[in-house]
């Protein structure tokens, strides 16, 4: 009988989790880029591993049993973490091929997933980067918009609709220079930003279908991805005639500096949305003003450094390194009577 290894740390270290699906190219990164901390100890559960695994386990007794499975086959005890980076979750299990029944895929698929979710938000008393619920609003179109708006980021005219007639008349007091895009989209094929053409118009029961985001085009070639790591603000220029640049990376990505008062404006989208971090898509008009797109809550940021050799990764990893030592010391404080 294999029987797996349960791990405790150093108690003079730092320990942070990465939760994510196998093979996250961020997740094996930025836990090499800690390696350059000797006092942190850095583990990666793989949450499409969970299935199988045999080694989760949650108890209500007095101490609680709370483990989980991380990469080299042993467990931790999630009560001693000071992080959770919960960058990818929700991933289907990874199953046997025998496995083909769909009532029991979709059972094994749900359980593991609320009870990884349950076990860490009932035990885990760190810090989360970021913490589910937050991860959830912040992700949502509509929560994030209000948001900018409330930074003062100017945000482009929009409308989430189904109604046939709503749209059309949206699309005419803007003279048909509207984008649309998905309100949440699907894990099956990527959906790009398009400008809205005559022929969806023309097509109401499209349009019925479900609802969609019509918003206001707003021109200009230059587009700014912003990586905001705490209070950390590290920006790109990306330069592309496409609407949506990731239909093209070969285009010139160059490092950018914004204000300080825009960088104030992001700090305080991220703590209306309680959020620790966030990748942010920014539009630079040709008069010079910065508009709001979205925010990703756990976006993608390596292809950046990639393609213009800003150390982000590095800089990722100081930001976990330094939020992790919080959180201990915070921990370590005593009660007051």
């Amino acid at each position: 009988m294999c029987v797996r290894a349960e791990r405790s740390g150093d108690p003079q270290q730092r320990r942070i989790a990465i939760v994510s699906a196998e093979y996250d190219l961020h997740s094996l990164i930025i836990k090499e880029a800690l390696l350059n901390y000797r006092d942190v100890q850095c583990d990666i559960v793989d949450s499409d591993r969970i299935a199988g695994s045999a080694v989760l386990s949650w108890s209500n007794d007095d101490p609680p049993r709370a483990r989980v499975p991380v990469k080299g086959g042993t467990t931790i005890d999630v009560r001693e973490l000071d992080v959770i980076w919960w960058r990818r979750v929700g991933y289907p299990q990874r199953l046997d091929s025998d496995i083909v029944n769909p009532a029991h895929i979709d059972l094994i698929n749900n359980d593991c997933r609320v009870a990884l979710a349950g076990l860490l938000l009932s035990e885990f008393r760190g810090t989360w980067i970021n913490h589910p619920l937050s991860t959830q609003l912040g992700a949502n179109k509509l929560v994030q918009l209000r948001a900018a708006q409330r930074a003062g980021f100017r945000v482009p005219r929009t409308l989430v609709s189904q109604d046939p007639e709503v749209v059309r008349a949206f699309c005419e007091e803007l003279g048909g220079a509207v984008v649309v895009k998905a309100v949440s989209g699907t894990s099956e094929t990527a959906l790009l930003t398009r400008m809205l053409t005559a022929e969806h118009l023309a097509s109401p029961k499209s349009i019925s279908l479900c609802p969609a985001i019509y918003q206001e085009y707003i021109a200009g070639e230059c587009h700014l991805r912003v990586q905001c790591f705490g209070d950390v603000i590290l920006a790109v220029q990306i330069r592309a005639h496409e609407l949506d640049w990731r239909l093209n990376l070969n285009v010139p990505f160059d490092v950018f500096d914004v204000s300080d008062d825009i960088k104030q404006r992001l700090i305080a989208v991220l703590d209306d949305l309680q959020l620790k971090m966030g990748i942010v898509d920014l539009k630079l008009t040709p008069e010079g003003e910065i508009v709001w797109l979205e925010i990703n809550p756990q976006g993608q940021f390596l292809f950046v450094e990639a393609l213009t050799g800003l150390q982000l990764a590095s800089a990722f990893a100081t930001f976990l390194y330094r939020e992790a030592g919080a959180a201990r010391a915070a921990r370590s404080l005593p009660v007051l009577a």
